[in-house]
């Protein structure tokens, strides 16, 4: 499935939110938004071998085109302390259903998939067979008005 996607954000697993976000505002002279928590309707986290909503609390950058996510620790799989430091690198992708099926067609470990009430893949982390410690996060593009927004103004509606 080749298709160019450019990533748009890096993704930061980290035990204390808040004090992630000062040292990178310090560091790098980023603005973050306000940590939102949000509940993901269904994810099935292969890292932790569970299925089921998921509770996080997410901070970004407000700073483009390229930005940062902060996610704080928890559970056992993918947010899991073990994941702390750089997570992912987040690329919008206009066919998830056709990008889950590539992936597992190809071998590479896909961690985890989130869905949204209707059924629909929101979000897919991979990685790749051959650069294991590389991880994708697969964002399903219908989302990126509202998503953008949120970057924005901080303010997920």
């Amino acid at each position: 499935m080749t298709v160019l996607l450019m990533p748009y954000h890096a993704g930061l697993v980290v035990p204390d939110m808040r004090a992630a976000i000062r040292d990178l505002e310090s560091r790098l002279g980023h603005t973050f938004n306000e940590p939102t928590r949000l509940t993901v309707h269904e994810v099935e986290d292969r890292l932790g071998g569970t299925t089921g909503p998921l509770e996080m609390l997410v901070a970004y950058t407000r700073d483009r085109p390229f930005r940062m996510e902060v996610i704080e620790c928890q559970g056992r799989g993918i947010y899991s302390p073990a994941q702390a430091g750089l997570h992912h690198l987040g690329v919008w992708e206009p066919d998830p259903v056709a990008r889950l099926k590539w992936l597992e067609t190809a071998g590479d470990p896909v961690d985890a998939v989130f869905r949204q009430p209707d059924g629909t893949i929101s979000v897919i982390y991979a990685r790749s067979a051959a650069v294991p410690a590389h991880r994708i996060e697969y964002v399903n593009e219908a989302q990126r008005e509202r998503l953008e927004r949120w970057f924005d103004t901080g303010v997920l509606s």
